[in-house]
């Protein structure tokens, strides 16, 4: 047989064949359960090997290998995955084929571990579904990432140039020079988080399912949960302790907590990201405590303040209460985490800590520059100093996010949409967070968005997720590889 030597197909069709293991295990829970879809499941995981292999065995790695091809091999295998995610909503009947597109928005929100749902009735959702769904975050949060450049060094790619592609932060830390150990240490990680986290909520109390399913979402900072009013199900303050300790590990940089894995904790102090990134959490809590006082009892305002800034700060999106009921100042606040978003290297959603910390940076400098015009003053960050390059791909990409931000509330509110759901949802969409403020609150779900404009929101999150440079390098290079292939059927010709 023939294979054509494409990367990007190859690279979508190794992707396919990881997310029908997981709809094969998901069929196998639901056999445990017995509560149907099992059948539906394992349709769709035989529907996706049988597509997977044939993409993967049906072609070769590309002759030239160079960035361009490798954002391009990720772009269409998150093209693919999603597509493929949609197959078990439709296939156990949950969804109905006349609304593809809802399958597709529950698809795309959870490899993107953005968190926004259609569903409502959870109750009427087999087990089995239920844990597919959880796995979509699991894979997008890093395992997916992982597999694939576990994959690469086979197909004669750079693995690190997909890492840097992928990963949500803007520069990719290169643990080993070796892509296969990068690989295998992302994997210890993220799979011992994983198990820790599941082992905590087992001994809190939570069902095998319940603590698997969370456990999955925790780590990938996604927030699907297997129930409508998600934690707040539980009212467990030691659910909640547990979960904020998990979102605060997960939204920081995996490369730093690998760092301080083998050379213990002080590479954490090395690091002045993450006391940022602390910074901001603890004081959005300490706002919302303060702005929610004559609101809440203390208690409950210790407990639920201090949860939503984790979650949101954290890009998770997890709920324990209706925050639409407090004051609109504390609204703001949780908007304004929810803009930032976690640390650079996390699975973490939002603009990240580290850029803000370099506009800061950059913006003060400028400062200083205007009272001293022939001062050369450099861009510090603790013990190292930013380049110019680097410090202006940081502003233009904050400016860049912004404006994605607006076009995106201009065209929901355009559709009939109410400015504050909006443009509340644009951010939450880009910033993978889950819920939004308005009618998009952490009660309902985004049935209240129209379905044209549930297509721009997930145009959001594959953007956020993906990060918007490397997202607009994608769909450029995906454009080059649509050329190469029409040009390899004419030579066939």
């Amino acid at each position: 047989m023939r294979r054509v030597a494409v990367t990007p197909v190859r690279v979508s069709g190794a992707a396919l064949l990881a997310i029908a293991a997981a709809m094969l295990l998901s069929a196998v829970v639901a056999v445990i359960d017995g509560g149907g879809a099992a059948a539906g499941l394992l349709v769709a995981s035989l529907i996706t090997t049988s597509v997977g292999a044939g993409l993967f065995y049906g072609s070769k790695v590309s002759p030239t290998a160079d960035s361009a091809l490798a954002f391009a091999s990720v772009a269409w295998s998150w093209v693919a995955v999603s597509v493929a995610g949609a197959l078990p909503f439709l296939l156990t009947g949950v969804i109905p084929w006349v609304r593809f597109d809802d399958a597709l928005f529950e698809s795309v929100s959870g490899f993107t571990c953005t968190g926004s749902t259609i569903l409502s009735d959870f109750s009427s959702v087999p087990q089995g579904l239920l844990f597919f769904r959880s796995m979509t975050q699991w894979l997008g949060g890093m395992g997916l990432i992982v597999l694939a450049v576990a994959v690469l060094p086979a197909l004669g790619i750079g693995g690190l140039e997909l890492i840097a592609s992928e990963s949500p932060g803007p520069t990719a830390d290169r643990l080993s020079l070796k892509v296969r150990d990068t690989a295998r240490r992302l994997w210890l990680l993220y799979g011992a988080a994983t198990v820790l986290i599941a082992g905590c909520l087992l001994a809190a109390g939570m069902s095998i399912f319940d603590a698997a399913t969370h456990a999955f979402t925790t780590v990938a900072t996604g927030g699907y949960s297997t129930y409508g009013d998600s934690i707040a199900h539980f009212d467990s303050i030691l659910v909640e302790a547990i979960l904020i300790l998990g979102m605060l590990y997960c939204g920081a940089n995996f490369s730093t907590h690998w760092h301080a894995a083998t050379e213990g904790v002080g590479a954490y102090r090395r690091v002045s990201e993450i006391r940022w990134y602390l910074w901001i959490i603890f004081s959005a809590f300490a706002l919302l405590v303060w702005v929610n006082a004559g609101e809440l009892q203390w208690t409950e305002n210790l407990r639920d303040s201090l949860f939503y800034a984790v979650s949101l700060g954290t890009s998770t999106g997890f709920g324990t209460s209706d925050y639409m009921a407090w004051m609109p100042a504390a609204q703001v606040m949780l908007l304004v985490l929810m803009l930032i978003g976690g640390m650079s290297g996390s699975t973490a959603g939002g603009m990240k800590v580290l850029r803000l910390q370099v506009v800061f940076r950059y913006a003060f400098r400028e400062l200083l520059r205007a009272r001293h015009p022939k001062a050369v003053i450099p861009i510090r960050m603790g013990r190292s100093t930013i380049e110019e390059q680097i410090a202006a791909k940081a502003v233009g990409f904050v400016l860049l996010y912004l404006g994605l931000i607006v076009v995106g509330g201009i065209i929901l509110a355009g559709l009939g949409v109410d400015p504050v759901t909006a443009f509340s949802g644009s951010v939450s969409a880009l910033g993978n967070a889950g819920p939004a403020l308005g009618e998009a609150g952490p009660t309902n779900n985004f049935l209240v968005f129209p379905r044209a404009g549930r297509a721009v929101l997930m145009s959001l999150m594959a953007f956020g997720r993906l990060e918007v440079f490397p997202a607009m390098l994608m769909l450029v290079a995906s454009l080059r590889g649509v050329s190469q292939i029409r040009r390899h059927r004419e030579q066939l010709s």
